[in-house]
């Protein structure tokens, strides 16, 4: 059981970071492409945790909003 708790805490924090990591990347001048490529993880991640329907489905919201934004800032970096 305890390998279990484990695992879930491990997915949860995966889940809540990416997110931030996401952002931090696409502010700190990290190529388009990587940002790109995280933000679909991030988005992805995000998507999969809301599909899985427990009472908690909201917290999926945070990394696809995350996602959002590093597109957002990576696009406009590109537009300069």
């Amino acid at each position: 059981m305890a390998s279990l708790a484990l695992a879930a805490s491990v997915i949860m924090l995966f889940i809540l970071l990416i997110g931030p990591f996401t952002v931090l990347l696409s502010k700190i001048g990290i190529p388009s492409f990587i940002v790109y490529l995280f933000s679909i993880l991030s988005i992805l991640s995000g998507v999969w945790f809301i599909s899985i329907f427990l009472p908690i489905w909201y917290i999926g919201l945070f990394p696809i909003y995350c996602g959002y934004i590093s597109i957002k800032k990576a696009n406009s970096k590109n537009d300069k």
